[in-house]
């Protein structure tokens, strides 16, 4: 691997790190992900777009965070509307906003894939283990976001 890509792609893509691990494994633990990482994250996201792109880029980020999060809480509620349960989390509508300071919106649809896709890997390796998988399993979704993150960070909007 090239330097010039190492640092061009790879460490920018794990930039987030300190706060998306944390995040994860306290999702995993408690099922709940900390305002306090969320805002971290959306202000270095926020920052890093500022020093990369001058300052017009922080306001950029702000209103396409806000759009993310009034795009995923509008989900959330159709799907509790539709379903009777809430199956996205506020914290996790909370984090898509705070990563989209980080890809923006062209991000959005390959942090969900990815975030989807490995989401989808654990419940079957779940099934697979004999582990009874049915509609009420529940699965906290923030280390796959975490990693849809990473992945949309390296790979770029259109991957």
């Amino acid at each position: 691997m090239s330097a010039a890509l190492l640092a061009d792609t790879v460490l920018p893509a794990l930039l987030p790190l300190p706060l998306t691990l944390p995040a994860s494994l306290i999702d995993l633990r408690r099922r709940i992900i900390p305002d306090a990482l969320t805002l971290a994250l959306l202000l270095l996201g926020l920052a890093v777009a500022g020093w990369r792109d001058g300052a017009a880029a922080i306001g950029l980020g702000l209103v396409q965070a806000g759009l993310a999060y009034a795009l995923f809480w509008g989900v959330r509620a159709l799907h509790a509307r539709a379903s009777g349960r809430i199956g996205l989390g506020l914290g996790d509508v909370k984090f898509i906003a705070a990563a989209a300071a980080w890809t923006g919106l062209a991000g959005l649809p390959m942090l969900v894939l990815a975030a989807s896709l490995s989401a989808l890997a654990a419940v079957g390796l779940l099934a697979l283990a004999g582990r009874a998988i049915g509609r009420e399993t529940a699965l906290p979704f923030g280390p796959f976001l975490a990693l849809g993150l990473h992945a949309a960070l390296l790979l770029g909007p259109a991957g």
